[in-house]
């Protein structure tokens, strides 16, 4: 079963509006990680923006209003990065062509062992 969850706005603002910069954390969730995704959000001081956990794996979304800030809160997760069980941390521009897609890690290929 998924679960879908969000910290403020409305559905109209989830479905219409992107972030310029959207930091993507996927990790897995198992007894083992059950701090990583604590570590993760307390990294960012606040919780993901939107988000879902479905087959062991949640995936966050963090919006932010500048590359700057995007960047900083993506490369501050680059410790915890390196763990086998996060899987992709990237982040996407909506908005601005030249910055496009920012991918620090990206192992989907090995979702499903």
């Amino acid at each position: 079963m998924a679960q879908l969850f969000s910290l403020g706005g409305t559905a109209h603002d989830f479905m219409f509006k992107l972030p310029p910069y959207d930091v993507i954390v996927w990790h897995r969730v198992h007894p083992a990680s059950l701090g990583l995704h604590q570590q993760i959000v307390a990294r960012a001081g606040r919780g993901p923006d939107e988000g879902i956990e479905m087959q062991g794996i949640r995936d966050m979304h963090w919006g932010f209003d500048t590359a700057e800030a995007a960047i900083a809160f993506a490369e501050s997760l680059l410790e915890l990065a390196a763990s086998d069980d996060v899987i992709v941390l990237s982040i996407i521009a909506s908005h601005d062509e030249s910055f496009g897609r920012k991918v620090y890690k990206d192992s989907r290929a090995s979702v499903s062992r």
